[in-house]
C-alpha cells in the first residue's frame, strides 16, 4: 500500500492518458464519466497549455470570420465547464462578451457588411469606448464570448484525478512502452493499461508512433501587466494585441508568434513587441509583473488529429489544439473518448490517420 496521502496508483487500467494539459484532461474527464478506469500521467510542469490564455471567441481574424462550427463547439465547451465546475466546486469559466476594437476603417467596413448576415447574433453595437483608457478613435463592437481560466481549470480537475487515485506525477518515454496481446506495458511505472493515449503537446515531437502527423510549431509569448485605473472586465482585442482581466487591476496580454525558435524561454524581444502593441493600444500607463513563454503544437490543416494507430490499435493520440484549445477540447475529447469505448468513430476531417495511413492509389 501507498504511504498515507499518497494516491494508489492503478496497475490494471482500461486507459492511461499521458499528458494532462487542455486535451489531455477534456479526454481524461469524457473516459472517467463514462465509468472507465482513468490513470492520468503528467510531468507535472511545463507545457502550452499552462500559460494559455483560454480565450474562446465566436469571430475571429482580420477577415472577421465566424468562428469554425461555433453553433456545435460552444455549447458543448460550455456545457462541458460547467458539469467540471460543480464536481470540482471551483468557477474558471466566465461567458463574457469581448469588446474588440477597430483596426482600420476597412476593418469596420467588413462588419457593416457581415453584420445581418454572417455574424448575426454574434456581435451588437456598443455605445462608445472608454477614450481615457484606450485610443480606439473607431470605436469597436461586442461579440460572443468566453475565457477560460486554463491554470484554475487543471488544477481543479488535477485534484479531482488524484482524490480519485487516477493522478500520477511522472516522466514518461513513450518509447519505451511495450506492446503486450492484451494491452501496452509501461516499464517505467509499472502498470500494463488497455490503451494508451499521448495528448502530449510538443513534447510529441519525441514521439516515434505518430512522427507521420504535419505541425507547423508556434512560440508565443505574454505578459502578465498591472495596469492602475483600468476597470475593464471583458477581454479586450486590439490591433494585433489582447489583453485578459485577472483581476485585482492584473491582465494577460499577448501574444507573439515565433516559426523559428521553439522552446520556453521568454526573449527581450518578445517582451518588446507586446509592450509596443499595449502602449499603441492603453492611454494608461502599466507595470509588467511577468513574462512566459511556450510552443503550439498548430496541426497542418489546423483541425486537431485525434484517433487510434492503425498499426498499432492500443496507442491512441490527441494533438494538436492549437489557440483555440479551449473551445475545441471538450468536443473532441469526448469523440475521441466515445471512439475508444466501442460508441462512434472519428471524423475523417480530425481523424490522426489522414497522416499515418497513405491515400488510395489513383482510380483504386
Amino acid at each position: 500500500a501507498p504511504p498515507p496521502g499518497v494516491a494508489r496508483m492503478p496497475a490494471h487500467p482500461e486507459f492511461v492518458v499521458v499528458g494532462q494539459g487542455l486535451a489531455g484532461t477534456a479526454l481524461a474527464w469524457a473516459l472517467v464519466r463514462r465509468g472507465r478506469s482513468t490513470l492520468v500521467v503528467d510531468r507535472g510542469y511545463g507545457g502550452s497549455s499552462r500559460v494559455a490564455a483560454g480565450l474562446v471567441t465566436s469571430v475571429t481574424g482580420k477577415r472577421l470570420a465566424r468562428s469554425w462550427r461555433w453553433e456545435e463547439l460552444y455549447p458543448f465547451a460550455a456545457r462541458f465547464y460547467a458539469s467540471v465546475e460543480a464536481d470540482t466546486g471551483a468557477p474558471f469559466f466566465h461567458p463574457l462578451p469581448a469588446l474588440r476594437l477597430f483596426a482600420g476603417e476597412a476593418e469596420r467596413d467588413a462588419l457593416t457588411r457581415k453584420w445581418a448576415a454572417e455574424l448575426s447574433g454574434l456581435v451588437w453595437p456598443v455605445p462608445g469606448v472608454h477614450t481615457g483608457w484606450f485610443r480606439a478613435p473607431l470605436g469597436g463592437f461586442e461579440l460572443a464570448a468566453a475565457r477560460l481560466d486554463v491554470p484554475h481549470y487543471l488544477g481543479a480537475s488535477r485534484a479531482h484525478f488524484r482524490s480519485i487515485d487516477s493522478y500520477h506525477e511522472a516522466e514518461l518515454d513513450p518509447r519505451r512502452v511495450e506492446f503486450g496481446p492484451t494491452g501496452v506495458r509501461l516499464p517505467e511505472l509499472g502498470v500494463e493499461a488497455g490503451t494508451l493515449v499521448l495528448c502530449r503537446g510538443f513534447d510529441a515531437a519525441e514521439d516515434p508512433w505518430f512522427d507521420g502527423v504535419r505541425f507547423r510549431p508556434a512560440k508565443g509569448e505574454t505578459l502578465t501587466v498591472r495596469v492602475p485605473g483600468l476597470a475593464e472586465e471583458r477581454v479586450v482585442h486590439g490591433r494585433d494585441v489582447w489583453l485578459a482581466p485577472l483581476g485585482g487591476g492584473r491582465f494577460r496580454a499577448g501574444a507573439t508568434y515565433s516559426w523559428h525558435q521553439f522552446d520556453s524561454h521568454p526573449t527581450g524581444q518578445g517582451r518588446a513587441e507586446i509592450e509596443a502593441k499595449l502602449r499603441a493600444l492603453l492611454r494608461l500607463p502599466f507595470e509588467v509583473e511577468g513574462h512566459d513563454a511556450a510552443v503550439r503544437r498548430i496541426v497542418e490543416g489546423h483541425a486537431p488529429a485525434l484517433g487510434r494507430h492503425p498499426a498499432f490499435p492500443r496507442l491512441a493520440y490527441f494533438n494538436g489544439l492549437g489557440s483555440k484549445g479551449a473551445l475545441l477540447a471538450p468536443f473532441f475529447a469526448d469523440q475521441l473518448a466515445a471512439h475508444l469505448c466501442g460508441e462512434g468513430e472519428i471524423e475523417p476531417a480530425v481523424d490522426v490517420n489522414r497522416f499515418l495511413v497513405p491515400p488510395p492509389p489513383a482510380g483504386g
